[in-house]
């Protein structure tokens, strides 16, 4: 029957760590049908048969299963059938497979993961054309866009290095020589396009991808040079500290209610119970949070921010960073299945750690701004090599911020203008002074503190000001509130048509601070005629630049300049400094997203 076999060129590679036998394989088998709940029902099954100098194994059976759309306690079957193949070649192995799995034991024991840098120099050569790729934001800060997909017939094109190079490629489709492939480097897996195919082809499609794998990348798509670049964990390790580790919650909530789903997260008491929607949320909600590893073993706790509890510990090994424990929140009574199986008949169901670590679904951060851990592999930022070079230019000094007191300053009575030794009194005195227009939208329904608009040479250019005043630090504290606002509000840049009669009419009465009227005007100032007009044609302009602009006394560019001088002269930057560089990038990289530019302007 395994010449009935007709499937897609699409296998996992792996490098083999211990060998097969004719006996591990029988028991692979065999323990493949028992957890499917079957002795028998084999279509095909062949164990180690030789084919040139490659061995390959298959198996196929039948099997039952209550419908994912009924009540298990319905008592209704449905049969299905699936099927798995392995070939051994030159140290490697392929895996093709429909509805079976791999036991995660058999697998850590018999394989190991194959390099990021093999993958890409098999799949992403010199000469291929990129079509589509999925990526992953190297940072762990909730204000980040994390995955984003692009497709386009030469994504080389399209997508300039200023737009890449805080992300990770995850999945990309080349063309090479008329072949298109498509890959995901963390799981090994590669698929060719083609007709459908029989074991034989299979097995000669294994040999051609693995004889690819094991030569030494050398020329590589100058494109994906643009991303961040793999190196090894033993090496990053040997350089730098971990210093955050966040779980990555869009993985888990793609895995549980994507369209794709492939487990149920369970509670397990006297009855197995799948988690309600809330509940998930509320998990969801507990694992989204930064926290900071401490600690100088090969095992490290992992804590929330400015907390003694550990809440995670991690186990900093050779090749892969382990995740050991999980209490954070609800995590520890949570437990997975596989969607394959009824409620509560996963033989191999496991804690949510165990998931989450076998899959790599977390991301580390390290005391080198640039690196991260994402998907088993440490990712470097190359950019980053040049000192700041190309961070420092967010920043702009503004010598007004160093006489700064306050954010909003005090008010009293008949007050017709904000302290000018306020961060509101700069942006109207100084950083908003070349602005035609300036509206102040601080409190009720706000997008921004202050509201610039301005048109020269022909050119409109809207600005949204938050304001910010603080100890001067380089920690990423005091500008979370800040970034979350800035953030929140870029879709409020196009100023929705929808929105503008209310805001308009909130603009024409006189700012009210906390228990205490004032008579300073909201808009400040209206140098532009019709204000409505005005509006119409910022929202509307082809060419309109969009800034978004953090004003803040809390931030010197000279202490950041100084802070990557340290780190190029070897120094290792207080893992403050490090969420402080990750949150900003995460702002830079938002903005970027929406076609707005975001800056910070601050102390010289």
């Amino acid at each position: 029957m395994i010449d009935n076999l007709t499937v897609s060129k699409s296998a996992a590679f792996f490098t083999v760590r211990r060998n097969l036998t004719d006996k591990t394989v029988e028991d692979l088998f065999t323990a493949l049908r028992k957890s499917h709940g079957t002795s028998a029902n084999n279509v095909f099954r062949h164990i180690r048969e030789s084919q040139g100098n490659a061995r390959w194994s298959a198996i196929c059976f039948e099997y039952s299963t209550s419908p994912a759309f009924l009540n298990p306690a319905s008592g209704v079957k449905e049969r299905l059938f699936g099927y798995l193949m392995l070939v051994e070649y030159q140290g490697h192995a392929a895996l093709f497979s429909s509805r079976l799995v791999l036991p995660t034991a058999f697998k850590s024991r018999h394989f190991s993961p194959i390099s990021v840098s093999r993958m890409e120099g098999a799949i992403a050569r010199e000469n291929a054309v990129f079509q589509k790729m999925r990526m992953r934001n190297m940072s762990v800060s909730p204000h980040v866009m994390r995955n984003k997909t692009l497709e386009a017939p030469n994504l080389a094109n399209v997508v300039g290095p200023a737009g890449s190079r805080r992300y990770a490629p995850q999945t990309y489709t080349v063309s090479v020589d008329g072949i298109y492939s498509t890959t995901t480097p963390s799981t090994g897996r590669i698929g060719v396009r083609s007709d459908k195919v029989g074991h034989d082809e299979l097995i000669e499609f294994a040999r051609i991808m693995i004889d690819a794998l094991r030569v030494d990348p050398v020329d590589v798509s100058p494109f994906i040079r643009t991303f961040a670049r793999p190196m090894s964990l033993e090496d990053a390790l040997a350089a730098s500290q971990p210093t955050t580790i966040a779980i990555d919650t869009a993985r888990l909530a793609a895995a549980v209610t994507g369209d794709e789903a492939t487990i149920r997260l369970v509670h397990v008491g006297d009855h197995v119970t799948e988690l309600s929607t809330d509940e998930f949320s509320e998990l969801l909600g507990q694992l989204d949070q930064a926290l900071s590893i401490e600690g100088n073993g090969k095992l490290r706790a992992a804590k929330l921010p400015d907390s003694d509890d550990e809440v995670a510990t991690i186990s900093l090994n050779k090749s892969r960073i382990a995740l050991r424990s999980l209490t954070l929140g609800m995590a520890a009574a949570v437990e997975v299945e596989t969607c394959d199986l009824a409620l509560g008949e996963d033989p191999d169901r496991r804690p949510l750690r165990s998931y989450l670590d076998e899959g790599d679904c977390f991301i580390v951060l390290f005391d080198d701004v640039r690196l991260s851990y994402i998907d088993g592999q440490v990712f470097r930022d190359e950019t980053m090599l040049d000192g700041g070079a190309s961070f420092l230019p967010y920043l702009h000094p503004d010598a007004s911020l160093q006489t700064v007191t306050d954010e909003k300053g005090t008010f009293v009575a008949g007050q017709v203008a904000f302290d000018g030794t306020s961060t509101f009194g700069a942006i109207v005195e100084h950083i908003g002074a070349e602005d035609a227009i300036l509206i102040c939208d601080d409190l009720g329904d706000e997008w921004a503190d202050f509201i610039g608009i301005k048109e020269e040479a022909g050119f409109v250019q809207v600005c949204f000001y938050h304001a910010k005043h603080d100890a001067l630090t380089l920690s990423a504290g005091s500008f979370h509130v800040a970034v979350s606002q800035a953030i929140k509000n870029l879709g409020n840049m196009m100023f929705p048509p929808e929105r503008m009669a209310a805001k308009m009419q909130s603009w024409n009465v006189t700012y009210n601070a906390a228990g205490q009227p004032t008579q300073i005007a909201r808009i400040i100032r209206n140098n532009m005629g019709d204000l409505g007009a005005t509006i119409v044609r910022a929202r509307t302009a082809p060419d309109v630049r969009r800034r978004a602009v953090i004003v803040t006394s809390s931030l010197s560019k000279k202490g950041v300049e100084d802070a990557f001088a340290a780190i190029q002269a070897g120094q290792r930057p207080p893992h403050t400094f490090v969420q402080l560089f990750w949150l900003l990038q995460s702002f830079f990289s938002a903005c970027t997203e929406v076609g707005a530019s975001g800056s910070i302007v601050c102390q010289p």
